[in-house]
């Protein structure tokens, strides 16, 4: 009976087609903004202060903001970059909209880099991703903080080339101190 069940799992993994696929995890960030929005609001409750319509009301307020940071938080937390040989998916498990999206790399026309005049690390820049689909007016565009391997991967599947200050640029030596936007494009 076992031999039966491996074999049919041997067969199994031989017809169905490999998926090559790499993933970018999500970014995480300090979620001290949203915790101590939604603290405050919540200890104006157990602390009584909240006798008239003006301080309930910004308790309320404080309460709503901080989950909605934390919220925000989780968003960014959970969002995977899956780079497979056919298109960059985005999947957001927590959002309640459009919780996955799938790009095909020739309908991602551009890629910027944003550095910052403040930012002393590669991981400080930020970037975005462009995408349109064919015969549609609207652009899409995801940002995230940079990663030199996810970025190279973009470049080469999109066959994305560099466009003004981004020619002859090192993506591993990023010119920092100074605000700058590479671009590469179709």
């Amino acid at each position: 009976m076992a031999e039966v069940t491996e074999t049919t799992m041997i067969a199994a993994e031989q017809a169905a087609p490999q998926r090559n696929e790499l993933v970018f995890g999500g970014e995480t960030r300090n979620m001290a903004m949203g915790v101590a929005m939604l603290g405050g609001g919540l200890a104006a409750f157990v602390a009584g202060l909240t006798h008239t319509f003006f301080a309930e009301a910004i308790a309320w307020t404080f309460v709503a903001w901080g989950v909605l940071f934390l919220y925000g938080d989780l968003l960014l937390a959970t969002r995977r970059f899956i780079v497979t040989d056919e298109a960059l998916e985005i999947k957001i498990p927590l959002r309640f909209w459009t919780r996955d999206k799938v790009w095909a790399w020739k309908d991602i026309y551009r890629m910027d880099i944003t550095i910052d005049r403040r930012n002393t690390h590669h991981k400080d820049s930020h970037l975005q991703v462009y995408h349109q689909f064919p015969g549609e007016i609207s652009i899409g565009r995801e940002d995230r903080n940079y990663d030199i391997e996810l970025a190279m991967l973009i470049i080469e599947r999109a066959r994305l080339k560099p466009d003004g200050d981004a020619v002859g640029v090192d993506l591993n030596n990023l010119p920092l101190g100074k605000t700058l936007v590479l671009t590469w494009k179709r």
